[in-house]
């Protein structure tokens, strides 16, 4: 039999290894999307995306930055939402219009999702980026 000294011990630290596994899987940034009506252009495709965002940090952020990205190369940006405001603990909504390639809008309707980062300035003034999780 176990002694309930190491019961509790161990008890503890399976609790602690549960919270702090919650805990990590809180992103920054989550989100929601809806996509607009596509319109084809070539080998591109222009769409509108409305964005919710919920800001899951403890600072409300200014003149945010959310871009969209190429998910196999992420440098590749398709295009940016800049000036956003983003309110600590709560969500905020945004459109814009993208052009992004024909086989990257047939996989968002396969189920994956766009690739989207806010992009800001931290607390010492030095640019953070944090993918948005969807």
């Amino acid at each position: 039999m176990i002694p309930a000294r190491i019961s509790l011990r161990l008890l503890s630290v399976v609790f602690l290894a549960l919270a702090l596994s919650a805990f990590a899987s809180i992103s920054d940034f989550s989100g929601a999307y809806t996509l607009g009506a596509a319109v084809a252009s070539g080998k591109d495709v222009q769409l509108t995306i409305m964005l919710t965002v919920a800001n899951n940090t403890s600072s409300s952020i200014n003149n945010a930055t959310i871009s969209l990205h190429e998910p196999k190369a992420g440098r590749v940006v398709y295009g940016q939402l800049a000036g956003v405001s983003l309110a600590s603990g709560s969500s905020t909504q945004v459109s814009g219009s993208f052009r992004i390639p024909q086989g990257l809008y047939e996989s968002w309707q396969k189920g994956s999702s766009p690739a989207m980062s806010v992009t800001y300035n931290g607390a010492h003034g030095n640019p953070v980026q944090a993918f948005i999780q969807f």
